[in-house]
């Protein structure tokens, strides 16, 4: 036999459900991006910014909204460290070239790791910084920013 817990309403006699107890979900606490990727995050993100600051093209100003999504995929296997030595190790290759304006060489590295890296690695932020760098290379060739 099923047994429902009911509430009385005072005075005119009728019953309804008692009320289900509130249990908000918790939300998800994240550790941080451990500190030593810190610099390697705002440099790329300092580039959107720029890029963002650089032009008045509606279709770059999308694909950087995307490159922001991208970048937070990779904050996310930064947050666990989840992403090999050597593939940080050319991230932070990027993040030197692009502090110089070095596009060609920024490209150079990110088709490095696109050969050989594992694409379950980066499939989720590489494509991301490509078109951050593409952006950047074609902007910085017109405007010197």
């Amino acid at each position: 036999m099923l047994i429902k817990a009911v509430v009385s309403t005072q005075s005119t006699g009728t019953y309804a459900p008692a009320p289900a107890p509130e249990t908000a979900p918790s939300p998800e606490v994240k550790p941080p991006v451990p500190d030593h990727y810190t610099p390697m995050l705002q440099v790329l993100e300092s580039a959107v910014g720029d890029c963002k600051n650089a032009t008045q093209n509606p279709t770059h100003k999308r694909k950087l909204d995307e490159v922001t999504t991208k970048l937070d995929a990779l904050k996310e296997k930064l947050r666990y460290d989840s992403i090999s030595g050597s593939v940080v190790d050319e991230l932070n290759g990027i993040a030197g070239a692009l502090q110089v304006k070095d596009y060609n060489q920024a490209l150079y590295i990110h088709s490095r790791v696109a050969q050989t890296a594992n694409f379950s690695e980066v499939g989720a932020f590489l494509p991301g910084i490509k078109v951050l760098l593409q952006i950047g290379a074609q902007l910085h060739t017109v405007h010197h920013y």
